[in-house]
């Protein structure tokens, strides 16, 4: 045992100090009150959620064949009902805890319970609501185990755990939480420039009033920004030196004049045909 990893021995740390929290809180009357609470906030917003749910949906859902922006919006937050239930749940919770606290001078269990109830609110979300299978995966394998590990109160430990494990390549050092960190950001934002390309691309193809060829430069232009700025985002996000790119971009401005100067050229021949028609 004296040879286990660090991270099983901060595990066994951490299960040790939520075995005795859970041992104080059955032994405590104050607790039981703020379980009772919990039960009473539950019920009162899943009776208030079946009367009001129906309610909503009819007014929110837009006619059939009513196909403009408004309707659209209208659909749109209709996606959002499920969340109902679990965001109320923590609403009245929030109220009870003001209550108890002046009360008791204490509010751990309630604290527990509102972090119970937005993880139900994040589970209903990548359920029920997110319907794009990539989004659905970010949701299960990354919102929710940091929605779990926030709930048990072991977010901030695992983060700094994560943040304290450096990887190194050679003469570059990354940690863990950044390599976590730069893989979710990177793939919501690639996806957002995505989505974004192929709306730019369908708007810029209903311009018939462009030339073919216009259009065509126009949509590989608005491409190369989007996903230009996903780029950097990405980088500042992940916290590296912007000035290694530019060091990059000279190192490849010095290779197109040496190198791929007929390839240069060639592109830059081609945009000017596609402009000039």
């Amino acid at each position: 045992m004296d040879e286990q990893p660090e991270i099983v021995g901060i595990a066994l740390g951490y299960l040790d100090q939520g075995l005795a929290l859970a041992q104080s809180w059955i032994l405590s009357p104050v607790a039981w009150s703020q379980f009772a609470l919990l039960v009473v906030a539950f019920v009162l917003a899943w009776l208030v959620t079946r009367r009001m749910r129906p309610a909503l949906a009819q007014l929110i859902t837009p006619l059939p064949d009513q196909t403009g922006p408004f309707a659209q919006a209208r659909r749109f937050v209709l996606q959002f009902l499920p969340l109902i239930l679990p965001l109320l749940a923590y609403a009245f919770t929030a109220l009870g805890e003001e209550i108890v606290r002046s009360i008791f001078g204490s509010g751990a269990v309630i604290a527990f319970g509102k972090r119970i109830f937005l993880f139900l609110a994040a589970r209903a979300l990548v359920r029920d609501i997110v319907q794009d299978p990539f989004l659905k995966i970010v949701g299960r394998y990354a919102l929710l185990p940091a929605m779990a590990l926030y709930t048990v109160g072991l977010l901030d430990p695992f983060t700094a755990w994560l943040a304290s494990t450096v990887v190194s390549l050679g003469n570059i050092h990354f940690s863990l939480l950044a390599i976590v960190r730069g893989v979710i950001a990177g793939s919501i934002l690639f996806w957002l420039g995505r989505w974004s390309n192929a709306q730019s691309a369908h708007y810029i193809a209903k311009q018939e009033e462009l030339r073919p060829a216009t259009r065509e430069l126009a949509t590989k232009a608005v491409e190369l920004m989007i996903f230009g700025a996903a780029f950097l985002i990405l980088m500042n996000i992940m916290g590296s030196n912007l000035t290694s790119l530019a060091v990059l971009g000279g190192a490849i401005g010095v290779g197109l004049g040496f190198g791929l100067q007929k390839i240069a050229a060639n592109f830059i021949s081609g945009v000017i045909l596609l402009v000039e028609g």
